[in-house]
């Protein structure tokens, strides 16, 4: 029997890559099932995407986009049974990667294999995160990088030059399992996956379906401990890193004392003077490669 996906895509996701070609070779890859092409405009998706999802049984939902576009996908099918595939056209896609899906070629085929993983939902205040949040450092990459004139990596690649001459610290509480640390860091993390769409490992221990997320402190001071530490992340050691604490918890509060800019599975924030952490009731199954 064909099954039915819901294709929800964003047409400005990453380098801009042809639409019509990333439908024809989804579609070509994955003939013998009926796909329903379904485009974003960043106006009330959510309610959009709900809405198609009522109008007719699915077998799942695929997203063509970045991390930010998956986020918006998953609070759409909250409660619902559907799993969920990855196009990765994102300039970003760390989730996708963390999946074993580095291509379109690669998401059809988990697609069509049809392994899925029960993934851990959690609430940072009122929003979803499925992947990695973090204040500072790269908060204001993304955040820059969102400002430059058109997208993708060179965008990323621009912005990081400029986010670098303003590396600073800032100092962060955290509240976990009844303890109160004060830290400082260019960057804390709250990660639930393990890796960044660059491939840099920044949760090396972290597993997305134990029910527990990763609390991560990096503050590297000078150069040499910058390259040190940017070894780690491609090594997957990060952990016997100097510069680096890493807390697992399955709640915590943080309250970002100096103001550092912070972003949710690659979606800035508004200014945020804390976060409460803790669990979403619901999971979502995700398409994988092993």
């Amino acid at each position: 029997m064909d099954k039915d996906y819901l294709f929800v895509l964003n047409p400005i996701s990453g380098e801009g890559d042809d639409r019509e070609e990333v439908k024809e070779m989804v579609c070509n890859s994955l003939y013998g099932t009926n796909v329903e092409i379904w485009e974003t405009t960043g106006k009330d998706d959510v309610r959009k995407v709900k809405e198609m999802l009522q109008k007719q049984d699915w077998d799942g939902v695929l997203v063509g986009g970045g991390d930010g576009t998956v986020k918006m996908v998953v609070e759409a099918i909250l409660g619902m049974d559907l799993p969920l595939g990855i196009i990765p056209l994102g300039s970003a896609n760390g989730l996708a990667t963390g999946f074993g899906i580095h291509g379109i070629s690669d998401a059809c085929h988990a697609i069509k294999t049809g392994k899925v993983k029960g993934v851990d939902l959690w609430r940072i205040n009122e929003e979803i995160c499925i992947h990695l949040s973090d204040f500072g450092f790269n908060a204001g990459l993304v955040k820059k990088s969102t400002g430059q004139a058109g997208r993708g990596m060179m965008s990323y690649f621009k912005s990081s030059v400029a986010q670098f001459t303003e590396l600073r610290p800032y100092q962060f509480e955290i509240h976990i399992k009844g303890e109160t640390f004060v830290v400082e860091a260019r960057m804390l993390v709250i990660a639930n996956g393990n890796k960044y769409g660059t491939g840099a490992l920044i949760n090396p221990s972290g597993k997305i379906d134990d029910g527990k997320f990763e609390v991560i402190a990096l503050n590297p001071e000078g150069i040499d401990e910058i390259v040190s530490l940017s070894v780690d992340l491609f090594k997957g050691t990060l952990e016997s890193n100097e510069t680096v604490k890493i807390w697992k918890a399955e709640k915590a509060e943080v309250k970002n004392l100096d103001g550092a800019d912070f972003q949710i599975d690659g979606e800035v924030m508004p200014q945020t003077e804390s976060i409460s952490i803790k669990a979403e009731m619901n999971k979502v199954n995700f398409f994988y490669l092993e």
